[in-house]
C-alpha cells in the first residue's frame, strides 16, 4: 500500500486540488431541515456523495480495527494513518469527531470488540474508542469503533462483534452489507449514504424517501419488534435471533434481513409489542 506517509501524502494532493470548495457540497447535508427541504435529485447527489466518501473513510480506518498484528488482515490493508491523522483529514472537510463520551450510544458507536461480563443481563458498557467517529453538524457521517464489555443476554459474543454490518462496506474482521456490493464499477457508486441525524427534537434514523416503519411490531417474520429495532440502531444483530436458533453467523442467511428502508415509528405513534 506504499511506504509510510504515502497515505497523508494522497491526502493532502487530494485536499490540495478539492478544498476549499469541497465542504460547501456538503453543507446542505448538515441539518435535516436543509436536507428534506432539498429537492429529492439533489438529497440524490448529497447521499451518493456521502457514500463514495464513506468508502474513504472505511479503507482509513482499517489499520485501527482488530484484529491487530501480522496476521491475516481483511483486504490486505496496511496505510499507516494515525487515528489522529484521520480525524485531522475529515475536520478539514467540516466534519467533528465524536464517540468519546462517557456511555455507549448505538447512535455514535459500532460495537469491534466485546468483552463478556459476568452478569448476563449487565447493560452495555464503554469501554475504549478505537476508531473516531464523525459528524458534520446534525448529520452523522460515520460511528465511532469500540471496546464495550456487556452481559451475554444483551450483546451476544460472536454475534455483537462478528455479525454482518449493515451500511458498511469494509471492515477488517467481520462481513460487511451495503447496496453497493455486487455491482460494477460505475454502479455501485449510485448507492446512498445512511442518513441519520441527531437533532434538538431527537434522532432521525435512515432517512429515505418510501419508508418502511418499525410500527406494526416487526417487518421480517423471524424478528421480534425488539430485535428488529437493535438491528436498525446497531447496525448488525445483537444476538442471536429467539425465532432463527439455527442461524449462523457468517452465513449468507444473517445478511440477507435487509433493513435499508427500515425507520423508527413516526413519534408518538402507537406501536405493537
Amino acid at each position: 500500500m506504499g511506504g509510510e506517509g504515502t497515505t497523508p501524502a494522497l491526502l493532502e494532493s487530494w485536499a490540495q486540488r478539492a478544498l476549499p470548495g469541497y465542504p460547501e457540497r456538503l453543507v446542505a447535508a448538515s441539518a435535516l431541515a436543509s436536507f428534506t427541504e432539498l429537492p429529492r435529485e439533489e438529497q440524490r447527489e448529497l447521499e451518493e456523495e456521502f457514500y463514495a466518501l464513506g468508502r474513504v473513510a472505511d479503507a482509513l480506518a482499517l489499520d485501527m480495527q482488530p484484529p491487530y498484528g501480522d496476521g491475516p488482515v481483511r483486504d490486505g490493508a496496511r496505510l499507516a494513518l494515525s487515528r489522529q491523522g484521520y480525524a485531522a483529514f475529515f475536520a478539514r472537510l467540516g466534519m467533528t469527531e465524536v464517540g468519546a463520551a462517557d456511555g455507549f450510544d448505538p447512535f455514535l458507536h459500532e460495537i469491534a470488540e466485546l468483552v463478556p461480563a459476568e452478569d448476563p443481563d449487565a447493560p452495555i458498557e464503554l469501554l475504549d474508542v478505537l476508531w473516531p467517529g464523525l459528524m458534520l453538524g446534525e448529520l452523522l457521517f460515520t460511528r465511532a469503533g469500540v471496546r464495550v464489555r456487556a452481559g451475554a443476554r444483551v450483546a451476544e459474543p460472536g454475534w455483537a462483534d462478528a455479525s454482518p454490518v449493515y451500511w458498511a462496506h469494509r471492515r477488517r474482521g467481520r462481513p460487511t452489507v451495503d447496496l453497493g456490493q455486487g455491482w460494477g464499477s460505475n454502479s455501485q457508486w449510485s448507492t446512498s449514504h445512511r442518513m441519520d441525524f441527531r437533532t434538538a427534537d431527537g434522532d432521525r434514523l435512515n432517512v429515505v424517501p418510501r419508508p418502511e416503519r418499525l410500527s406494526e411490531g416487526r417487518l421480517r417474520e423471524e424478528l421480534s419488534r425488539t430485535e428488529a429495532e437493535e438491528l436498525l440502531r446497531h447496525r448488525c444483530l445483537l444476538r442471536r435471533p429467539t425465532g432463527l436458533p439455527e442461524l449462523v453467523v457468517d452465513s449468507q442467511e444473517a445478511a440477507d434481513f435487509w433493513p435499508f428502508h427500515w425507520t423508527l415509528p413516526e413519534p408518538g405513534a402507537r406501536t405493537a409489542g
